[in-house]
């Protein structure tokens, strides 16, 4: 599984981490989203777990320096009962595993603080690994010289000459004034993202919203068959691109 430098140091996975002095940087499990599923009447199979274990252990071949970048569970307002069952069992799996975690905290992650600190992992709001800074994206930070970050779940979207689309999850390198924003796709099976584009109002975060250069924006499919697969910049794709 042969991962791709998208910048110095930086490397982007085929299963969607990227891995960065040691460290494997994860984003939005949103663990328990069946469970709000449900509610809506809409039954969904138990699968949100199963790929964040599978992530989980891809993760810990590379280092047991695990972040996730915010999002680890899914209900805003409260703890649901299957919901954290989820989240305990991948935090016994990540214990047992011997994973060092850290999750910087998304705007999801509300009730969970104290499961985490109880097997000794930190929660920080954002998190700095040499010349880099984790977010999750959910604010309006300052990004700096490479600021990584979740929250959007992006996806590549694209129409052939015929109508037919076809929707991949991707990792998103954005320039801005001072450097580069990376944003990472969702580990999540059910979060299949936002369809990145030039028009900054479709984007969730408002750090894009505010410093993005999306016309010189680079996305790299991420293919646990393919590998990672770069893409011309998103200036250069508006005739294939699917905005919605």
């Amino acid at each position: 599984m042969e991962a791709l430098e998208i910048l110095p140091g930086l490397l982007a996975t085929p299963f969607g981490g990227l891995v960065y002095k040691g460290h494997v940087i994860i984003a939005d499990l949103h663990l328990g989203f069946e469970e709000e599923m449900s509610r809506k009447g809409v039954y969904l199979p138990p699968a949100q777990l199963k790929k964040a274990l599978e992530v989980l252990k891809l993760s810990l071949k590379i280092s047991n320096k695990v972040i996730i970048a915010g999002d680890l569970k899914h209900l805003f307002s409260k703890l649901g009962r299957m919901e954290q069952r989820d989240v305990l069992r991948f935090l016994d799996a990540a214990e047992e595993m011997g994973a060092e975690l850290i999750l910087v905290r998304g705007n999801h992650d509300n009730f969970v603080r104290h499961l985490l600190q109880e097997r000794g992992f930190d929660v920080v709001n954002e998190l700095d690994i040499g010349e880099i800074k984790v977010v999750h994206g959910h604010e309006d930070v300052e990004p700096g010289e490479i600021t990584v970050m979740g929250h959007e779940h992006p996806s590549l979207a694209l129409r052939d000459p015929i109508g037919a689309t076809a929707k991949f999850p991707c990792f998103l390198k954005v320039p801005h004034e001072r450097g580069y924003l990376v944003v990472l796709p969702a580990v999540g099976l059910y979060q299949t993202g936002t369809n990145v584009s030039l028009i900054k109002e479709s984007y969730l975060s408002p750090i894009i919203k505010k410093y993005a250069k999306l016309e010189e924006a680079v996305p790299y499919v991420a293919d646990e068959e393919l590998g990672v697969v770069e893409f011309p910049p998103l200036g250069m794709m508006t005739d294939v691109l699917v905005s919605e």
